[in-house]
């Protein structure tokens, strides 16, 4: 094809090109290639060298600047004014058609070569684009290969820095970058092929908002800068012309970000042992609000990491102190979300909106359609296994907040939402936009209202929305009724319409649905930033000052004085009690269960003082395994290495028939003994007569310690394997000590006054192996496990927080009780029995030098020589990406980071002081804690970590 090059606008082209209506029976191509009108400017200025007017003018002319901004064929520039060029080019593009008219923009060349070269590969339909002949294409097109070219001696005048936002650098003043956005709004504010340029030619971002930190429940956005509203188009941020007065809705065909597989996989993480899925959300988005929440609930805090916008920009949604996920981590913020949608694919045409469920091993957005998000996030591989029991709605989300047999139920439900409750923001835009069809608004906000009603006679018979059972549905109501009487009535005027009967928290019109806000607000509190409610306020400034930059028109923004509602009734409101509500719901069950107290420690929910008794009067064997570890400490991996190398790999690194035998206890992960029935006939029993709750607490047991009885771990092929976080003399199988004698009163109950007595004729059977790990990052992996606590590292009304719970010595509420007493405890016990029969196995140590490890595993067990093939097959069994992909959702939940010296990352330095000091004094001089202390100090910690990244 031929090539035509010049620097003509529309009058001077070709008039075969825009023959016929439309362009349509026009031929030929055209491309126009446009760079943000500030730099160019400066290019011009420094072409050729300084011009002898310079930028202000002198005897010589006007100087650059003046020249440059001259209308109305008074620029004396070759070529004439380029405002004036741009916005009859743009009148050549929309004559011809995007079917025959490209436009490339400079600064899209220079961010994103590649996505840019595909453009205008397929724009002059030339096939396929080869990576190899992009590649060449890249380098020849490199400004140093032009350059040094042969014949490059014209493209060493005619290129020069090249870079975007170089115009900050020349010495011209506001006043003078003000005149020049007044003379570009004046020519170009509704030419649509300038729209990208306005985010270039920005000295900043205007409308940033504060710091969301720095907010309380009577920030008033409104008094902030207004932002402008925008979109991408073909990857480029332009005002979204959705608000233009002339009503022309030119925001093109919208990209759809949806994901190609039906669940997500967590098998993958990064190098620094970051989840692989991110969260951006946004707490001013209802539906972002509903994700966010709804990952809390179903345990996936430590599986996906988030970030929560500060609020909208001029350049949409903005994370003022950076991106927390690869590739951004690390650097500085301010952070922009279009970055990501840039990212997944550079020339996209869609709005910046939140949530958006980044994927960073391949570096796409997953999805940003909040409930197909919600709806990934619940049908994870084996969700069962990953969603426990939650205390504070008397409910299990044993299949995530979509359960699979009301699927089509939930489905229709939220359709049926969708077109009223969850539609009153954009039925709400479009009434303080006056962009609506004439009475379309009133006919959709009287189907709001009137559905607002039908949901409170709904509720008057349900707790949920759906039944007894809560589901993603009611996770997506609730954060448009926590926010109706706090935005959507005073800001879209609901007040006005004769369909509204009133408020819903501070008024009596709908009963069932405050107490139905209310006792969901209990449960999803700890996951709003209600302060950011009020950002939805800041739109009305934003539509003013966006029609100004689109329409070059001085419009005053709306008044500030107008009154608000205070969110501290909003708040007081829904922390009332839940009243009125249908039977078997009208009180919200209590999260201060009574503590199980044994041997003066915390036991967890699923304790059996009759399998512990069981446990205690073991009839151990010589070659039995009792497995002691702390929680947080390395539980589920040393079951793992101990399952490889007693059972599943033979010599030659090759499985066995025994290999993943889920016919036993302990083979797909621990079955603790203390948690078990104590026979067939016991479950029998208590599963016909036991309550409702009991059972569906067993059944959720089960899915995480698979079907067995205590019975079942007595029948284990040899050597058994006993695996628990239980420690102590008084709590481990007596016969494991010397002295030990039949008829041993068992102290489970807490009474220790008729504890063992010495018996010299019985000597300790048994191996005990006991795993620590140090308790900085046992208590970083503790506060992270099945998602962050609802009291935090420091503690909220929902209790003390992690740290103070951790430092408790006596009255820990955690389950097992203090890690320091833990380890005391463990370390009193292994002095008991003895060197030869008990081993401590050091975290730490298995993760900086397994094989070394695994031998002293290997030679304690006294099993045959530890083969190369072996050691290698179960290496590589036990790794983490391994145990995941094989052994299903549980791993996948108790894995998180696994990393040493994880804890500096949290907290700071004068609450780690006072940590070592409670160390001291509870562990000083314990043996089996003193190696503990190299990993609790800084000193040395750098080099561990750039091992782990390394390996």
């Amino acid at each position: 094809p031929r090539i035509f090059a010049t620097h003509l606008s529309r009058e001077y082209l070709p008039r075969e090109l825009f023959d016929g209506e439309n362009g349509e029976g026009g031929t030929g191509k055209l491309i126009v290639v446009v760079r943000n009108l500030k730099d160019a400017m400066c290019s011009l200025h420094n072409f050729r060298g300084l011009p002898q007017d310079g930028w202000f003018g002198n005897e010589h002319g006007p100087g650059t600047f003046a020249r440059y901004l001259m209308l109305n064929g008074e620029c004396p520039n070759a070529f004439g004014s380029v405002f004036e060029w741009l916005r009859d080019n743009n009148d050549a593009v929309m004559s011809i058609g995007n079917k025959r008219a490209l436009v490339v923009y400079y600064e899209s060349l220079i961010m994103d070569f590649n996505g840019q070269l595909q453009r205008i590969n397929d724009f002059l339909e030339l096939g396929t684009l080869t990576d190899a002949k992009a590649q060449a294409i890249a380098e020849a097109c490199a400004l140093k290969s032009m350059q040094n070219a042969e014949g490059g001696a014209r493209y060493k005048y005619t290129t020069r820095k090249g870079g975007i936002g170089k115009w900050s650098q020349a010495p011209l003043t506001k006043e003078h970058w003000k005149e020049f956005d007044s003379v570009f709004n004046k020519v170009l504010g509704d030419v649509k092929i300038a729209d990208p340029f306005r985010f270039f030619q920005y000295e900043s971002v205007p409308g940033m908002p504060e710091a969301l930190g720095e907010c309380d429940l009577d920030t008033d956005p409104r008094t902030w800068e207004p932002y402008l509203l925008v979109m991408l188009r073909d990857g480029m941020i332009v005002p979204d012309p959705y608000f233009r007065l002339d009503g022309k809705d030119d925001r093109g065909e919208l990209m759809d970000f949806k994901y190609n597989k039906p669940q997500l996989s967590f098998d993958e993480c990064n190098c620094d042992g970051s989840p692989r899925y991110h969260l951006f959300v946004s707490e001013s988005c209802p539906l972002a609000s509903a994700v966010s929440a709804a990952r809390t609930l179903l345990g996936l805090d430590s599986m996906i990491s988030m970030d929560v916008a500060d609020g909208k920009s001029g350049a949409g949604l903005v994370f003022l102190n950076g991106c927390s996920c690869v590739p951004w981590k690390g650097s500085e913020g301010p952070f922009w979300l279009y970055s990501v949608y840039q990212l997944s694919n550079s020339i996209a045409t869609t709005l910046i909106t939140a949530p958006v469920l980044w994927d960073t091993v391949e570096q796409k957005i997953v999805s940003n359609d909040a409930w197909e998000i919600l709806k990934l996030m619940s049908r994870e591989d084996d969700q069962s296994d990953l969603i426990s029991y939650n205390d504070a709605l008397g409910v299990i989300l044993k299949e995530g907040l979509c359960p699979r047999e009301q699927m089509e139920a939930i489905e229709n439900m939220y359709s049926d939402l969708s077109n009223s409750i969850f539609n009153v923001e954009d039925v709400g835009l479009e009434c303080i936009a006056q962009v609506g069809k004439d009475g379309r608004v009133d006919d959709n906000f009287e189907r709001i209202l009137t559905k607002l009603q039908e949901l409170n006679d709904l509720l008057g018979k349900r707790r949920f929305l759906l039944g007894n059972n809560l589901t993603g549905v009611d996770i997506f109501l609730a954060m448009f009724l926590f926010r109706f009487d706090a935005c959507y009535t005073p800001l879209f005027g609901l007040s006005n319409h004769g369909a509204f009967v009133g408020s819903i928290l501070t008024g009596d019109s709908y009963p069932n649905l405050k107490g139905y806000s209310r006792e969901l607000y209990q449960e999803l509190k700890s996951t709003l930033k209600i302060q950011e409610f009020r950002q939805i306020f800041r739109l009305p400034y934003a539509i003013s000052f966006t029609r100004q930059a689109i329409h070059s028109i001085d419009a005053s923004l709306p008044s500030t004085n107008e009154p608000i509602p205070d969110l501290n009734q909003i708040v007081g409101s829904l922390e009332e009690p839940a009243t009125g509500r249908p039977e078997g719901a009208a009180a919200r069950p209590s999260n201060s269960a009574p503590r199980i107290i044994r041997d003066g420690m915390t036991m967890p929910m699923w304790f059996r003082d009759d399998t512990a008794q069981l446990y205690r009067d073991l009839d151990l064997r010589d070659d039995d395994i009792i497995l002691s570890s702390g929680v947080k400490m390395g539980t589920t991996w040393v079951t793992k290495i101990l399952n490889s190398l007693l059972y599943d790999f033979d010599d030659n690194g090759k499985t066995t028939s025994a290999y993943m035998d889920d016919s036993f206890p302990n083979r797909l992960g621990q079955t603790y003994p203390d948690a078990l029935f104590p026979s067939r006939e016991v479950e029998k029993h208590e599963m016909a007569t036991k309550d409702e709750e009991f059972v569906k607490r067993m059944k959720m047991l089960k899915t995480n310690f698979g079907d067995f009885v205590f019975d079942d771990l007595l029948n284990q092929p040899s050597p058994r394997l006993f695996s628990s976080h239980l420690s102590g003399k008084n709590l481990l199988p007596k016969k494991l000590f010397d002295g030990w004698k039949d008829g041993d009163d068992c102290a489970i109950n807490g009474d220790v006054s008729n504890g063992d007595k010495a018996g010299p004729m019985n000597k300790g059977i048994g191996r005990l192996i006991v795993v620590v790990r140090n308790l900085k990052d046992t208590l970083v992996s503790l506060h992270h496990f099945r998602g962050v606590p609802k009291d935090g590292w420091l503690g909220n009304e929902h209790g003390p927080g992690s740290y103070a719970r951790a430092i408790d010595i006596e009255n820990c509420p955690n389950a097992f009780g203090s890690s320091f007493l833990w380890v005391k405890r463990s370390g009193e016990v292994v002095d008991a029995v003895g060197p030869e029969r008990a081993l401590v196995l050091q975290y730490e140590d298995l993760k900086l030098d397994f094989d070394t490890q695994l031998q002293r595993i290997n030679d304690f067990l006294g099993l045959s020589k530890l083969t190369d093939a072996k050691a290698k097959a179960v290496a590589a069994e036990c790794a983490a990406k391994s145990m995941k992909e094989k052994t299903g959702g549980r791993f996948k939940m108790i894995i998180r980071k696994g990393m040493v010296g994880d804890w500096q990352n949290y907290l700071d330095d004068e609450r780690w002081e006072e940590f070592d000091r409670v160390f001291d004094k509870v562990l000083g001089g314990v043996d089996i804690a003193e190696p503990l202390r190299q990993y609790q100090c800084k000193e040395g910690l750098d080099e561990i970590t750039a091992a782990q990244e390394k390996s």
